[in-house]
């Protein structure tokens, strides 16, 4: 695993980065069952993208919330894309509420730890209105 370096306040922490396992896993369970899981990230990652108040979100903390919910759900062919998407942002609105998303390698590691109290209330507050319009995730201006 890498290590990195963070600032936090006057002191340095290291901080294991679980990346490159955490997306070796994900692309090793699509190629067991023909899963859309890796495009189920994608397909997040760019909503995301286009949306400002949920850009504090990152690729390793939504593919783990992904690893999760493999872990709960066996059915990611690629006709369930639609319904893991969904499954999926209900998911997170679940980890937000509880302010905590753990790392699927390391349970004890909490990814949303470097997120402020208020960060995570308009993450979970901007998710849990997209789950009424999800489209609007998708939309560009």
């Amino acid at each position: 695993m890498d290590m990195m370096l963070f600032k936090w306040s006057t002191r340095n922490l290291w901080r294991q980065s679980f990346r490159v396992a955490e997306t070796a896993k994900l692309r090793a369970l699509d190629q067991e069952d023909a899963g859309c899981r890796c495009a189920c990230l994608k397909v997040i990652k760019a909503a995301f993208k286009l949306n400002p108040a949920l850009a504090r979100l990152n690729a390793s903390q939504l593919t783990n919330a992904i690893l999760l919910l493999s872990k709960q759900e066996g059915d990611w062919t690629q006709e369930a894309l639609a319904d893991r998407f969904m499954q999926l942002l209900r998911a997170l609105v679940g980890h937000l509420e509880a302010g905590r998303l753990p790392c699927i390698l390391n349970l004890k590691v909490n990814l949303f730890c470097e997120l402020t109290p208020q960060e995570i209330d308009e993450l979970g507050y901007t998710l849990y209105c997209a789950l009424s319009d999800p489209e609007s995730l998708l939309r560009t201006v």
